[in-house]
């Protein structure tokens, strides 16, 4: 065995060669009705573990009735220091539904998570939990302890955030992309209003991926994800997943061709074809 092919080997065997799309399991935007306990089907790994748990606490305020199911886009997500990342929490209130329901979270506050909403009720039903890791904070898993309570029940979830060493250089083709959807947002979907001239945070969705690099901009009224190949044109095609904030699924998905065109394509296309 040569000394190349024994030193990769070694990388393998310890794990640390770089993932590539295909080799991380699916954390892909849900398009159906989601299980009660989590966004992702359940894996090993210990960034993806989840834990739920349902206690009985008194008394009941005034005006609860009734039971909900608790729902999160995604249990486990990547970040690096100076980065960013979400989660989309969601109640769906059963029939007998009344009240408010109070949520609230437990984090590293290297993590600075933030709830953007605290009440959830039957007509507003959807949270934004949002992380911006500090500088300095060491790579690792984290765990986020999400409560939520109603009529009586507190509602434990674990959220977890693996920190990669890992940095975010200055905006750069990332930027080109984003233009371009834009520019295309504006003519084939009017409606939309003007996407471009909202602020967002910018940072890198998954450190550590490679062939296919992947984006998040997301602002207080959008998230827009980005996936574009990085080998040498002409294989240089990209693609785009809008979700407006406070919605559980995508709104539309888009994908610009290697000639420069774009067109739109189903939500469903996007993680299949952007390996997330």
């Amino acid at each position: 065995m040569s000394l190349i092919m024994r030193y990769l080997f070694l990388l393998l065997s310890l794990g640390l060669f770089p993932q590539s799309c295909a080799e991380r399991h699916d954390t892909r935007f849900p398009t159906a009705p989601l299980p009660s306990s989590a966004a992702e089907p359940p894996s090993p790994a210990p960034d993806s573990a989840s834990t739920e748990n349902l206690e009985p606490i008194e008394p009941a305020p005034p005006g609860d009735a009734g039971r909900l199911t608790l729902l999160t886009r995604y249990d486990s997500i990547r970040s690096y220091p100076g980065g960013g990342g979400v989660f989309t929490i969601a109640i769906v209130p059963d029939q007998d539904f009344t009240g408010r329901a109070i949520l609230s979270i437990d984090a590293d506050p290297a993590l600075h998570a933030r709830l953007d909403r605290s009440t959830l009720n039957r007509g507003r039903s959807v949270a934004e939990l949002k992380l911006r890791p500090s500088l300095d904070i060491a790579a690792g898993l984290y765990t986020i302890s999400l409560q939520v309570m109603h009529n009586g029940m507190r509602y434990t979830h674990s959220l977890h955030v693996r920190v990669f060493e890992w940095s975010q250089a200055v905006p750069g083709v990332e930027m080109e992309k984003r233009a371009a959807f834009l520019s295309w947002l504006a003519t084939a979907h009017p409606e939309l209003g003007d996407i471009s001239a909202r602020p967002f945070t910018r940072y890198i969705t998954y450190p550590e991926i490679l062939i296919v690099e992947h984006w998040t901009f997301l602002g207080s009224a959008w998230d827009m994800r980005l996936c574009f190949h990085v080998m040498i044109p002409p294989d240089d095609w990209s693609m785009m997943l809008l979700r407006r904030t406070g919605s559980l699924t995508p709104l539309l998905a888009a994908r610009r061709e290697s000639d420069g065109s774009i067109h739109e394509i189903p939500i469903a296309e996007y993680p299949l074809l952007c390996g997330y």
